[in-house]
């Protein structure tokens, strides 16, 4: 088998482009997925197998769970894109409720993995990269679990980057506005708030977040603990 990279989340919209991008990238796709998205990975898997046959499987896994157990194919993973998310509202009166799970499928579960997988990294000289979110600096009103983990995770980076080097990279990207929502679908009322506090006047693609991803995995040979936004400019953009 040739080597592959292992992308949590990676079965639906920004993960699905992100897996379609590392694999012309010519690296078979290791597409992790939870059971609800499981039907999704096998559709992505199929139409990647038949470009490139044997070049992608997938892996079906709670990241909210502690214990996790690494499927055959990580024997040959020498890159891992952190994009597994979750994203419930929570305050800080139900907070104790979401806690747990949001510091364990954002934070614990890819820190799991890196330590699982450390070997294979550094003697690959791997990259990590991991998709953050604009919210852990702008934070919104009703989201408060959900934008500590991700704030985890950014801290991790940076450590991380430091831990792992020279032979390791880590890295980030941080999305802001990407293609529309559709379950449950923004009002348009929403929608033009979303345009009108950003300076492109547009939400981005996909596949220009997967670019982003693409770049530091494997393209930014001199450069770690860095973090890219994918927000056309929402984030230093105060209205």
């Amino acid at each position: 088998m040739n080597k592959n990279i292992l992308i949590t989340g990676g079965s639906k919209r920004g993960g699905a482009a992100i897996s379609r991008a590392i694999h012309k990238r010519g690296f078979d796709v290791l597409i992790h997925c939870r059971d609800s998205s499981e039907e999704a990975a096998k559709l992505l898997t199929g139409e990647l197998n038949a470009i490139r046959p044997n070049s992608a499987s997938y892996w079906s896994s709670d990241l909210s769970l502690k214990e996790q157990i690494l499927p055959t194919e990580t024997k040959n993973t020498v890159g891992i894109v952190a994009n597994a998310s979750e994203y419930i509202k929570s305050t800080l009166e139900n907070f104790d409720e979401r806690l747990h799970t949001d510091i364990q499928t954002h934070l614990t579960s890819h820190l799991r993995l890196i330590q699982l997988l450390k070997n294979n990294l550094i003697n690959n000289n791997g990259s990590v990269v991991a998709v953050l979110d604009i919210r852990i600096n702008r934070p919104k009103k009703g989201n408060l679990t959900y934008q500590i983990s991700k704030g985890a995770l950014d801290t991790a980076v940076r450590s991380l980057a430091i831990e792992l080097a020279p032979e390791v990279r880590v890295n980030s990207v941080s999305p802001g506005p990407l293609e529309w929502p559709t379950n449950p679908p923004y009002t348009q009322e929403r929608k033009d708030q979303i345009l009108n506090a950003t300076p492109l006047f547009r939400v981005g693609k996909f596949d220009e977040l997967a670019s982003a991803v693409c770049f530091l995995l494997f393209d930014a040979t001199f450069t770690t603990g860095a973090t890219i936004p994918v927000d056309g400019g929402r984030s230093i953009y105060l209205v």
